[in-house]
């Protein structure tokens, strides 16, 4: 997790957007507006205890780069307050192809620092009694299959990715649908190779 002058921030880790993201301020502030579906500048500075000037400044610039956008305003003693921003891209999307680009050690840490950030959100919901509030879905499954079934696999989790995307990019065009009256959910997709593949591999290494 990042950190600014001892405070705990929300990282982006997605490796193609991490270009926008030169500072860990502003990746904070954009997986707190895609997690609350809106969010304004000083409202986040007030939860971090900085000025909203700088808050401010990292709206303005993931707005700038198409990641956000201002949605309205509200009642507030500055200009500044009334600011109310909405994500306009999905959050810890990964493309494939640019992702495998990233050397292994890398991308073992950026796994890693996502599934501790999945599972302490599914706590804090399990902790809030939301988790099971609505009938939501759980489960898991384990297959055994050869590279074509794998291919299979990776194909069928993309085109539920696609679908999932375009629910969001259809709510996100809707102006009724507000942090208020909207219901925040959070969808994960994982597919991967257990620890079983890893320990064969390297019985077979022995072997040779």
């Amino acid at each position: 997790m990042a950190n600014l002058d001892g405070k705990n921030l929300k990282q982006v880790i997605d490796p193609t957007l991490a270009k926008a993201f030169t500072h860990p301020l502003r990746g904070h502030v954009w997986v707190t507006v895609c997690e609350r579906g809106s969010a304004s500048p000083s409202g986040v500075a007030s939860e971090l205890g900085l000025k909203p000037d700088d808050v401010d400044y990292h709206f303005r610039e993931l707005a700038r780069r198409g990641l956000i956008e201002l949605i309205g305003t509200r009642p507030g003693k500055r200009a500044l307050d009334k600011h109310v921003y909405k994500a306009c891209a999905p959050a810890l999307h990964f493309d494939d192809s640019a992702w495998m680009k990233i050397p292994a050690p890398i991308r073992a840490t950026l796994s890693a620092d996502a599934m501790g950030r999945i599972i302490e959100e599914m706590i804090e919901a399990l902790r809030s009694g939301s988790f099971d509030a609505r009938n939501r879905h759980l489960s898991q499954n384990w297959l055994m299959v050869d590279e074509r079934g794998w291919k299979e696999v990776m194909g069928d989790v993309k085109k539920l990715l696609d679908r999932v995307l375009a629910v969001q990019k259809r709510c996100a065009g809707d102006d009724t649908i507000s942090a208020e009256s909207g219901i925040p959910i959070s969808i994960v997709i994982a597919a991967f190779e257990t620890a079983a593949g890893a320990s064969r591999e390297d019985t077979e290494l022995g072997a040779s």
